[in-house]
């Protein structure tokens, strides 16, 4: 993929490999300090990062978006990863074989390259698993695909107990409470991830655990391609969802790049906020 994007900001004009262009910017972090979260999401127009699937019964990144360019951006911002955050919707999810791909670093021939710079690295094949949920409803036999990971199951303190025996009595998942009531409370969250010596986290939920990060100041960087088309619709996801935030939360601008080849026909800009 030697493709290349514009740069707009901070250096407009330059012309960057698409390739690795995310895997450079995370590489140089430094490595003493509390966890760097992270987070990733791809929008259109009006802002739209889901809509219902053809059988109604979940969302699903529409087509008109989704393209290779931008998952190989996604891929790239994995590969950097020692834990990943998801919910417990993306294991019901994939009870029902609604998911778009196992949770990554993607195993296609295309991301060799990123597995090997993991391996040079000195990172373990594929980043841990975090999983927010207060329902605590997480079918069991989604767990077994990665056995092979350390599987975290956070939750807040009042957490259904017979849930929780459910899911950790066996040890396929590791419990930390965070916030005193059922759902979590990311408040905390980063001095539970400091002290198993995690260092980069990469946030790949839905919207509602966004927010639960970015409420808790637990949010370092968002990464957010948009699509420049316009897509409608009355049910659809966007990228936060919760309470308003009060005072809104400011992530200034640190990167953006224009792509002219994806989508099809009209684009994408990918920008880069954070602290």
């Amino acid at each position: 993929m030697g493709d290349q994007v514009l740069e707009l900001f901070p250096h407009p004009g330059q012309r960057r490999d698409l390739k690795n262009l995310y895997l450079d910017q995370l590489a140089s972090l430094p490595e003493d300090g509390p966890p760097f979260i992270y987070s990733n999401y791809i929008a259109s127009l009006d802002g739209r990062i889901a809509l219902p699937a053809a059988d109604r019964h979940s969302h699903q990144v529409p087509p008109a978006i989704a393209n290779d360019r931008d998952w190989r951006l996604f891929q790239e911002l994995a590969a950097q990863a020692d834990l990943l955050i998801t919910s417990g919707r993306y294991f019901r999810q994939a009870a029902d074989a609604e998911t778009q791909s196992e949770l990554p670093v993607g195993q296609a021939r295309e991301f060799d390259d990123l597995r090997a710079w993991r391996r040079d690295q000195g990172l373990r094949p594929q980043p841990d698993i975090a999983v927010f949920s207060a329902s605590l409803d997480i079918p069991l036999q989604t767990l077994e695909h990665y056995r092979d990971r350390r599987l975290f199951l956070i939750t807040g303190k009042q957490a259904d107990s017979d849930k929780l025996a459910e899911l950790t009595g066996d040890g396929r998942m590791e419990h930390i409470a965070c916030g005193d009531g059922a759902a979590v409370d990311a408040s905390g969250l980063k001095r539970h991830l400091q002290a198993l010596a995690y260092r980069r986290v990469y946030a790949i939920a839905g919207p509602s655990v966004l927010h639960t990060l970015v409420s808790g100041n637990a949010l370092d960087r968002l990464y957010h391609t948009t699509a420049h088309c316009l897509l409608g619709g009355k049910e659809f996801d966007t990228f936060v969802w919760g309470e308003a935030l009060q005072p809104a939360v400011a992530l200034p601008l640190l990167a953006m790049y224009l792509d002219t080849e994806a989508p099809p026909g009209c684009g994408q800009t990918m920008a880069v906020y954070g602290r």
